[in-house]
Formats: C-alpha cells, structure tokens, sequence
C-alpha cells in the first residue's frame, strides 16, 4: 500500500498555523490610538498699565518778615523781597480860617511834595508789617492816607470842622481802605484796593492823636503811559 506524501500529519499542520498566527500578531499589532486634548492658547502682550503721573508739588514761598516791627515793607512778589518805605515825621496842624467862619481843619504836613520811594503797579500792591503783639485790630491805628502836593509840601486832612462860609479847599487828601490779613503770630500782609490813583501815600500811626508829630511811611505810586 503507498504511502500518501499529500497528507501531512495533523499536529504539523497545526503546528504551521498557530506560528503563522503569531507571527502576523506580531508584525501587526493593534496599536491603540492615543488622544491628545489640545488647548489653544492666545498669547497676548500685556503691558503694565503705569500709575498716572503725580502732580509737581509748587515749593512754597516763604514770605519775608520785616526786620523791624512797626514799619510796613512793600512786598515785591516776583522778588519775594520786601522793600523798605520812606520813614518821614508830619506835623498835625490846626488851622481856622475868617476866625472860624469857614470852619477849622486839622491836617498832616510832610516835606517834599513827591516821595523818592515809589513804585509801577496797578493791583496786587502788598505790604508786611510786624508788630510787637500788643495790638489785635490794626486797622484801629495804623491808617493809609493819599497825601496832596502843596506849597512844597503834602499834606492830607484828617478832621474837618465846617464854618458859616463853605470853603472848597477845605479838605485835602483822602483816607484809603486796607485790608489786613494775618501771615503768622505778629506778621501780617496789608492789601489795597485793586484800583487805586497815581499819587502819593503814606501809612500813618493815628493811635494817640493828641501828638503833634507822627511818624509817615510813605510811597508814590505812578502808572506806566503804555497802561
């Protein structure tokens, strides 16, 4: 009986099929996909916000204090300096006219009709005054008078008496309002009215009116023709 060379014994046919099994297993293997999760980012440029710029502090001024008390200084601002007032005596003078039918006057008279002190401004015109803390109200004895030339001379009425008989001439000059505001304890400023005349002025002591003499600190004050 002849063999039959087709058939191969069974245990060699399984035996080829489970290599062939593994070997495709291992030449393709089932990869397992792997997932990413993607987060898209937007890069942005930030850019600190800076602190808004502190304003520039203005250094204080520091005003001047007169070097004697009693004696107004005027106060140049643009300078901040303080300029010294012509110190002069006028002579209180009573004088009666027709024997008092026109009346009777008392009046300051000082020498030279024009102050060499004199100043070109027309507002903010400022003075300082140190006192020696004994007076509250200044405004209660140191007065500002606007004085008119005469004969040589200014002059500026402080009382006047009327008589039977008018007299024009009766009164010259002028008292100006002052304001008076404190800097510091016995340093005060004194501030003039925003419009004032050309002409001459002096801060008088009227404190003790029985006196014949009185000191004067006086100034001009003239404008420029360009004004």
């Amino acid at each position: 009986m002849k063999k039959n060379t087709l058939f191969l014994p069974i245990s060699i046919v399984v035996f080829f099929c489970c290599c062939s099994l593994f070997t495709s297993a291992q030449t393709n293997p089932k990869k397992e996909k792997v997932r990413y999760d993607t987060i898209i980012v937007k890069h942005v440029t930030t850019t600190a916000k800076k602190p808004p710029p502190k304003p520039v502090a203005k250094p204080e001024i520091v005003i001047p204090i007169p070097e004697f008390i009693n004696q107004p200084s005027y106060y140049d601002k643009e300078g901040n300096k303080l300029i010294k007032l012509e110190n002069a005596t006028a002579q209180m003078i009573t004088k009666k006219k027709t024997l008092g039918l026109q009346g009777a006057k008392q009046f300051l008279s000082m020498d030279a009709p024009a102050s060499k002190i004199r100043f070109t401004a027309k507002k903010d015109i400022v003075f300082i005054i140190k006192t020696s803390g004994d007076d509250i109200d200044l405004t209660s004895y140191v007065k500002l008078y606007m004085f008119l030339p005469a004969d040589q001379k200014r002059e500026v009425t402080i009382n006047a008496k009327e008589g039977v008989l008018n007299d024009k001439d009766a009164g010259k000059g002028k008292l100006i309002s002052i304001s008076i505001k404190m800097l510091s304890k016995d340093n005060y400023m004194i501030q003039l009215p925003e419009q004032i005349e050309a002409g001459e002025y002096g801060f008088v002591w009227v404190k003790n009116m029985e006196l014949k003499e009185f000191n004067v600190f006086g100034f001009g004050i003239d404008w420029k023709s360009s004004d």
